[in-house]
């Protein structure tokens, strides 16, 4: 969580004018007549306006140096050459060189009353934004730290003083709490985000019409406190005012469903689950979340809580029409699903029809032959692992020739299920116990069956032979 504040310098520094810098006896002196520069100062002050014109910021940065070596300490011209240099510094873009000024002018015009309140509090205003930027831009925790700190005391002191403080100002000051909470990476500060939390809750129940701001802060410290429930909460308040926003009904479903795989009970889970789901069709019916990616999540979320039904038809019309995209995982997800729901004849239509897509598959076809094995129907299935097999691609040849072996062996197809066994015991991906005992039946079949026909062989021949030896007698 950031704040920018560079904008604000920037107008701050179009406020050096000829109006505003060469006379300053004519805003001051009619309140306070002791506040007011030396007659030399006011001689040189009218010096400034050519330089400003030009923007030669050097120039004017030397004359004003310039006072401020001749100024009497404590005295209203230090006071007014600090703050004008402090504003020339930040048009030319030096924040840095311009807090020394600006901090000597702020704290002369306190103790002395140089210059009116609300002038003062611009300048503790900007002092906090400056000591802030310094902050943010360094790498060094010590310079940090230390940034920070005078951020935060000049920032309260405004708040302090300030009847009507600014939704702006008070965000500034929660948004400089939250980035104190985290300087110590990995041990967020819990004191620091519950002051954030404060000044988030003032905002919120003072103001009319909160600024998005204050909601994010809220948010992130939640987070890093791990509330994340409370996080919801705030979430679903996001949702509602800025329907919108993509992104936060993104991170609310996903939230959600963070929550449901941390739940501790069935119940609980089963709850997330429901209010993820909820959530994304909320969001559809806005327009949002319709990506596939956001499709399939609802697919899935569906499948969680053993709604395969409903699972099943959003995944099918999602692969049909584009919605969901289309890969062999997902249609042979599709058709588990049918399967699920003892609809297998559907689940076999379903991986013919992603055929269709991926003609060169074999692994969709292998499909096919497992579910055709289930229902009995071992024609269809040896059938469809020739095909799987011509056509390749196929995640474990191993498994799907052993597959095929069993298959042959029960249609008596011995030969064939004899290369198939052997084929199978050539890939690793097969580690199974009962492949050496399965190739012992089949070679045990083939010889049984040799056997069998040598000993019917054997008849056929025996009569012939005995005959021919009765006639060679007579």
């Amino acid at each position: 969580m950031t704040f920018s504040s560079l904008s604000r310098f920037k107008c701050l520094g179009l406020v050096v004018s000829l109006a505003l810098m060469v006379n300053p006896v004519v805003s001051f002196a009619q309140q306070k007549p002791a506040a007011q520069p030396s007659e030399k100062g006011s001689e040189d002050l009218g010096k400034l306006q050519p330089f400003v014109d030009a923007k030669n910021w050097n120039q004017a940065i030397n004359l004003l140096n310039g006072i401020l070596r001749y100024a009497s300490p404590n005295s209203y011209d230090e006071a007014f050459a600090n703050d004008i240099l402090s504003k020339i510094y930040l048009q030319k873009g030096d924040y840095a060189d311009s807090i020394p000024p600006l901090e000597r002018a702020y704290v002369l015009g306190a103790t002395y009353e140089y210059f009116e309140p609300r002038s003062q509090l611009d300048r503790l205003y900007y002092l906090a934004q400056l000591y802030y930027q310094e902050a943010t831009s360094s790498k060094v925790p010590a310079v940090q730290t230390l940034n920070y700190t005078k951020a935060s005391t000049y920032i309260e002191i405004w708040l302090q003083q300030n009847p009507k403080p600014t939704q702006d100002g008070r965000l500034f000051y929660a948004s400089l709490l939250y980035n104190r909470a985290l300087l110590i990476p990995n041990t967020p500060d819990n004191e620091l985000l519950n002051k954030a939390q404060e000044q988030v809750n003032e905002a919120l129940v003072t103001t009319l019409n909160p600024k998005e701001g204050f909601y994010l802060i809220l948010l992130a410290t939640l987070q890093q406190q791990g509330k994340i429930k409370e996080a919801t909460e705030i979430f679903e308040l996001l949702v509602q005012r800025y329907p919108s926003k993509t992104s936060y009904w993104q991170q609310l479903m996903g939230t959600y469903s963070n929550l449901a795989v941390d739940a501790k009970s069935p119940d609980e889970t089963y709850e997330y689950n429901i209010r993820s789901i909820v959530t994304i069709e909320r969001a559809q019916a806005l327009g949002f979340m319709t990506t596939p990616k956001d499709n399939y999540n609802l697919v899935g979320i569906y499948f969680n809580i053993g709604q395969f039904g409903k699972a099943t038809e959003l995944l099918h019309q999602g692969l049909r029409d584009g919605s969901i995209e289309s890969d062999i995982k997902k249609w042979e997800l599709l058709a588990y699903s049918f399967q699920q729901v003892n609809q297998e004849f559907k689940a076999i239509e379903v991986l013919k029809e992603a055929g269709q897509i991926f003609p060169t598959s074999g692994q969709l076809d292998n499909q096919i032959a497992q579910i055709y094995y289930s229902l009995n129907k071992t024609e269809d299935a040896y059938r469809h692992l020739n095909i799987a097999i011509a056509k390749g691609n196929i995640d474990k040849l191993g498994s799907l020739y052993y597959f095929k072996a069993y298959i042959c062996f029960e249609l008596l197809k011995f030969e064939e299920a004899l290369v198939a066994i052997d084929k199978a015991a050539n890939y690793d991906d097969l580690q199974d116990s009962q492949l050496p005992r399965l190739r012992l039946a089949i070679v045990e079949a083939i010889a049984e069956r040799e056997n069998a026909l040598k000993q019917t062989e054997d008849k056929k021949t025996a009569p012939v032979a005995a005959t021919a030896q009765d006639s060679d007698s007579n």
